[in-house]
């Protein structure tokens, strides 16, 4: 296979992959670094800081234009399965080796007229009567305590009051304040979590306008205002939509001038 022109690195690499994701795989890790490195999110940042995070940015964006295509990407995916270093064989080991015979037992010891001495009897109490088995312990009102079958997990069972709402409900927690901090890709896996346990349009609205947030910092901003339109269709009271359609006219207002 020749080496391909038109990136240097291993596309995969250089976004954090295997090597064998799809593409929204693909697409949701370019969008992840290009959310902490776009030059937008580091106003405050050395200029050194800057400097390397573009060099991330530009190189992430160079991965995904390569793996967006399908002829490059299986290209890679096979290349790097066969650089992949092989696991080493497991070594032979000799097989144990047979115990060895026991000593033959001494004869039982005889006192001097010579007759064995017979076995001693099993311990017994005063009365003489043999001492039985314990049997199985027993609580106080006399059933038998259940015995577990070999295998069967210990400990108490999960309990299964809980339900997948108030699951989906402490994860839309976490993830508005993953949102108040900027975090849309932490925000929009927790949103995504709530909406597949309770798909309520909240959960399923907020979900859309993390998605809005990546595209918008990765200047997609078409589809940043289709998310946000479709989360103010599914809840029209959504306040978190409507900041973000503000945030896309304002920025791509400032793009056009600049360009």
């Amino acid at each position: 296979m020749s080496q391909d022109p038109s990136h240097d690195r291993n596309p995969f690499e250089v976004l954090g992959l295997q090597g064998t994701e799809d593409l929204p795989a693909i697409r949701k890790a370019f969008l992840r670094i290009a959310a902490q490195s776009h030059p937008d999110r580091l106003r405050m940042k050395s200029p050194e800081e800057k400097a390397q995070a573009l060099e991330l940015f530009l190189g992430a964006k160079k991965a995904f234009e390569v793996l967006s295509q399908p002829d490059k990407r299986r290209e890679w995916s096979e290349r790097m399965a066969r650089t992949k270093p092989r696991t080493p064989a497991t070594p032979v080991t000799p097989p144990p080796e047979a115990p060895a015979a026991p000593a033959p037992l001494r004869p039982a010891f005889t006192p001097a007229h010579g007759v064995p001495v017979a076995p001693r009897p099993a311990f017994t109490p005063a009365h003489g009567v043999p001492i039985a088995p314990h049997p199985a312990l027993t609580p106080a009102h006399g059933v038998p305590v259940a015995i577990p079958p070999p295998g069967a997990p210990s400990g108490p069972r999960p309990s299964s009051s809980v339900q997948p709402a108030a699951v989906a409900l402490q994860l839309y927690k976490m993830g508005m304040v993953a949102l108040e901090s900027f975090d849309y890709a932490k925000a929009l896996d927790l949103f995504s979590k709530a909406t597949k346990l309770a798909p309520t349009p909240r959960h399923q609205a907020m979900e859309l306008v993390c998605r809005g947030h990546q595209y918008l910092s990765t200047r997609f901003f078409d589809r940043a205002r289709e998310s946000f339109e479709r989360a103010l269709q599914l809840l029209p009271e959504c306040r978190e939509a409507r900041v973000g359609l503000e945030l896309l006219d304002k920025q791509s207002g400032r793009y056009l001038k600049g360009r």
